[in-house]
């Protein structure tokens, strides 16, 4: 009987040793069990975000937990890099590499690479690294302040729809733009990170984001699904919040967010939501803005957010247009662009209480569904609607 007790202490104290040293010399183990030969490390190609003040944000997703770099230059001998660091420790150790390359030339183009070194070993005095990939080398052009022309698509209202931003793609196939806004309810609903970044990797892929910058604005439906939160952090906001301005040559764009379609109160958030705050602190915001050089001194004034302040119906929740509506008709605005009704609609000035012209895209049918052309060529705004099948909805100068 007491050998018996002596050998389960004896077993319990070489569990316990053997559990401190796994610890203590914890592996993060591939996905592949010992061996990445047959995985690559890249989930997805690098894509372009942000490419406002001399910088941009270049992200990309792995497999496994790496170590992740850009490397650029203004040939496609590269010679820089970049890295994301945190209080002098680079980011490592991770599959979202979200890294902005600073200080750069308007207007010159850059060519880059995506680099990842897998993370074999992370433990507190030792660090362990396996294979090394390196994406392919791409380029862009970053805007010119002082360009007049610019040619950017605008989509909304996709609703992770392949087929119809395939379709829609197909109409514009030869249109060489500059930039692509999502305007909102195109990664609908999101259930985690995989079901997320499903259609973000499609969609950058049908529009080139690896060498096109692409701008992602917040509709009703990102801020829905359990990883609603979880899209904030793949997103590279301007300003570092869900709205904000930025100037594309001397065309100042102004970028809101509405919020949800139903008040904060309403029992399926949960009491989780407090859009009245946000839409308040975009009141504040605008109205610095009106005063703003970069707003008072741009050629043109687009306005884009996906939930219309002028056009929804009469019982539909609109805070928005008592909050803002005063103000943005005080502001000279050359053209605004929403979507969230499904119904492609063009509202002339004072149609509806609105003294600068409102364009509504259309939703994910096939009858429904359009792209948008917007271009600037010297001092002419130009706005093309087309729908599914190559219909022009509307083309004319703003």
């Amino acid at each position: 009987m007491k050998i018996n007790k002596i050998n389960k202490v004896l077993f319990l104290v070489f569990f316990l040793t053997a559990q401190l040293i796994s610890a203590k010399n914890f592996t993060a183990k591939p996905i592949a069990e010992d061996s990445t030969q047959h995985q690559s490390l890249f989930k997805t190609q690098p894509f372009l975000q942000n490419p406002i003040g001399g910088a941009v944000t270049i992200s990309f997703f792995t497999n496994l937990p790496t170590h992740g770099w850009i490397e650029f230059g203004t040939n496609k001998e590269l010679g820089q890099k970049a890295v994301t660091s945190i209080g002098g420790q680079t980011v490592a150790n991770v599959k979202h590499h979200k890294i902005r390359l600073k200080n750069l030339q308007p207007g010159a183009t850059y060519f880059y690479r995506a680099c990842s070194r897998e993370v074999l070993n992370y433990a507190a005095y030792k660090k362990e690294f396996g294979k090394v990939e390196y994406s392919e080398t791409f380029s862009f052009t970053l805007p010119d302040n002082e360009s007049e022309d610019f040619t950017a698509l605008i989509f909304n209202d996709l609703h992770k729809k392949r087929r119809t931003l395939h379709s829609l793609m197909a109409q514009v196939k030869d249109v060489d733009y500059d930039f692509v806004i999502y305007n909102g309810d195109c990664i609908d609903d999101p259930v985690n990170e995989e079901h997320a970044l499903e259609f973000i990797t499609y969609s950058n892929e049908q529009v080139n984001a690896a060498e096109k910058p692409v701008f992602y604005l917040r509709g009703n439906h990102e801020i829905r699904g359990a990883y609603s939160v979880g899209l904030n952090d793949i997103f590279d906001y301007v300003g570092g919040q869900t709205f904000g301005a930025f100037n594309w040559g001397d065309t100042r764009f102004v970028l809101l967010d509405c919020g949800e379609d139903k008040p904060d109160s309403h029992p399926v958030y949960g009491g989780l939501n407090n859009f009245e705050e946000l839409r308040n602190t975009q009141v504040d915001f605008l109205k610095a803005e009106r005063k703003n050089k970069a707003f008072t001194q741009a050629e043109k004034r687009v306005l884009i957010h996906h939930i219309p302040i002028h056009g929804l119906g009469k019982k539909s929740y609109a805070p928005c247009t008592e909050l803002w509506s005063g103000i943005l008709n005080d502001s000279k605005i050359s053209l605004a662009i929403n979507g969230h009704t499904h119904r492609f609609a063009y509202h002339k000035p004072a149609k509806r209480d609105n003294n600068y012209p409102v364009v509504i895209g259309g939703g994910y049918k096939d009858t429904d569904a359009t792209v948008m052309i917007l271009s600037k060529t010297g001092k002419t705004l130009n706005l093309k609607v087309l729908a599914y099948d190559g219909k022009v909805l509307l083309d004319d100068n703003f």
